[in-house]
């Protein structure tokens, strides 16, 4: 057999089987259109509602996570705000201890000491 028998053949046993089946389908439906139809409508209309649902809720939760990570960022950068400013202050400190130390040797007269620096 040619491969364009052979893909005919299947073709065409797929549309006869899917045309029977269809056809038993319909006979042995335990429910009328109308009816078949009202109950698709309501179950549509249940999953959006839960979908609805799922999605406020799932907006609710990621609400509070970014208002809890918002928290965290704001803590963790006033904290490290004030290290800094801790850190700054030491720095200044030691170099006005520096400086006065410096001062304090120079006006002593202790020329080797302004020698050494300079």
């Amino acid at each position: 057999m040619t491969a364009g028998k052979i893909t005919k053949g299947l073709l065409t046993g797929f549309l006869i089987g899917g045309a029977i089946g269809g056809a038993i389908a319909l006979l042995y439906a335990p429910k009328s259109g109308k009816l078949l139809r009202n109950d698709i409508s309501r179950k549509t209309n249940e999953l959006i509602g839960e979908g609805k649902l799922r999605g406020e809720h799932l907006w609710n939760n990621t609400k509070e996570q970014v208002g809890s990570t918002l928290d965290s960022a704001n803590d963790f950068l006033n904290t490290s705000k004030e290290r800094i400013k801790n850190k700054t202050e030491k720095v200044k400190d030691s170099f006005k201890a520096g400086v006065s130390a410096y001062n304090e040797k120079r006006r002593s007269g202790d020329e080797n000491t302004y020698n050494q620096i300079t």
